[in-house]
């Protein structure tokens, strides 16, 4: 309840008369301390933007209107800048503003009409979409780091369009680019998204495909943040890079999307590497390449020359062979002498040796000698041999002794089946079988009937 601003006087009592300052000083110092901050929606009119950074501005409806004044370091955190004829919300301080004796507003945040609604919307849609997994990181596709086309959606003659090609261009401009025109903003622009992503898609030419736009308010900004689009991105074949607004905005795109760039120029500069830094790259591979090849045929010419050191020139070695070939060849002359010379005294030595010897003697002795010899091998073969007669005879009887027939010969016999086997026992006998038995002269067949 607001407290009166001037007590009620009694008859009699001495009036307190206040100055003008006094009064409206009183009447601000009320308005602060009891309404204090106040939420409150209107049109902007008389806008005023001076070079200080302060907003002034005139908010009203049909029927009535109050000053508002928004200072540098409030606008400052404002997504927007405010327009003559905008709906508005406002967070402020009621106020006088004493040297007029004006009410006015001192305002602390700002945002279209109606946005809060969209947030609410949006947080909604958020949390639906999370809730059923649609921004699970395990579902992000890798965008490639190489792409051969890459298709934008967006339209075709906004800011974001321009900066994106810049970037592209001065990055990679071999890399071609097809371009899906597309409202993005306005009832249709959601459609108008998913037709070309739908479009893309059937196409299939382009390796990667980013959506975006610029900045803008919320409410401009509605249609990234529709149902359908975000599961047809996440139902897209081709990766999705989403780049709508400024960093500081985010969009259901941007969730739902593979990849979320802050800016459009940033999404340019993550979709396609810099040529200037692959040609730095490859200029250091080159000298990498060539330092190491150098390197290699260095090591490979010092084994050549070390093996060209150690092969022996043909000329050089035929020289060396000559010589040690004459070497030898004096060398065998000598030898070839000296054998000679040797053989002829040998040759002396027998002579004269042979000479001292008569040849019948030798005859007569070595005659007697084997005749001798072969006495004594007659004598030693017939001895030898009435031994190995004897031993032969001794075994000969041992084996006879234990022999089968031997056996037989005492009156024994031996019985077994057709095949030869012997039956060591009556229980191996079948009924029914012929059994032979064998005698020390000839053998009888036998059939078995009862067993």
């Amino acid at each position: 309840m607001i407290k009166p601003i001037l007590e009620p006087q009694q008859t009699g009592e001495t009036r307190k008369i206040y100055s003008v300052s006094e009064l409206a000083f009183k009447v601000r110092k009320q308005l602060e301390d009891v309404i204090g901050q106040v939420w409150i929606s209107g049109e902007i009119s008389n806008l005023a933007l001076p070079a200080s950074g302060h907003w002034y501005f005139t908010l009203k409806d049909n029927g009535a209107q109050l000053r508002c004044a928004i200072f540098k370091n409030r606008n400052r955190s404002a997504r927007f800048t405010p327009e003559d004829g905008q709906q508005v919300l406002l967070r402020a301080k009621l106020s006088l503003y004493e040297p007029r004796g004006d009410i006015q507003l001192i305002g602390e945040y700002i945002e279209p009409a109606g946005e809060g609604a969209l947030q609410i919307a949006f947080n909604r849609l958020k949390e639906k979409l999370q809730a059923e997994g649609l921004f699970a990181p395990e579902l992000k596709r890798p965008i490639p780091k190489h792409p051969k086309k890459i298709g934008i959606i967006t339209s075709p003659s906004g800011a974001a369009i321009r900066d994106v090609l810049s970037v592209l261009k001065r990055r990679m401009p071999q890399i071609p680019v097809i371009i899906y025109p597309s409202q993005v903003q306005g009832e249709k622009a959601a459609k108008s998204l998913i037709e070309q992503l739908d479009i893309a898609n059937q196409h299939n030419q382009c390796d990667v495909l980013l959506i975006t736009r610029g900045g803008g308010s919320l409410e401009d900004m509605w249609c990234f943040n529709d149902e359908t689009l975000a599961r047809k991105i996440r139902q897209s074949d081709i990766p999705v890079v989403s780049a709508v607004g400024h960093e500081v905005d985010t969009s259901i795109s941007d969730w739902v999307a593979d990849l979320r760039a802050p800016t459009p120029s940033a999404a340019a500069e993550l979709l396609v590497p810099d040529q200037s830094e692959l040609l730095r790259k490859l200029v250091q591979l080159e000298r990498r390449l060539t330092g190491e090849f150098e390197h290699r045929l260095q090591v490979a010419q010092s084994k050549l020359d070390t093996l060209i050191a150690r092969i022996i020139h043909p000329k050089q070695q035929l020289s060396s062979y000559k010589i040690e070939l004459q070497s030898l060849n004096k060398s065998l002359l000598g030898a070839q002498k000296y054998l000679l010379q040797s053989k002829q005294a040998e040759y002396k030595d027998l002579d004269s040796r042979l000479r001292s010897y008569n040849p019948k003697l030798q005859l007569s002795q070595a005659k007697s000698s084997l005749q001798q010899t072969n006495k004594s091998l007659v004598q030693s073969w017939k001895y030898l041999l009435k031994q190995k007669q004897q031993m032969l005879a001794l075994k000969a009887q041992k084996l006879n002794n234990i022999s089968p027939l031997a056996t037989l010969e005492r009156g024994y016999t031996i019985t077994g089946d057709e095949s030869g086997k012997a039956l060591k026992s009556a229980k191996e006998a079948r009924t029914q079988q012929t059994i032979i038995t064998k005698f020390v002269d000839g053998e009888i067949k036998s059939k078995v009937y009862d067993n």
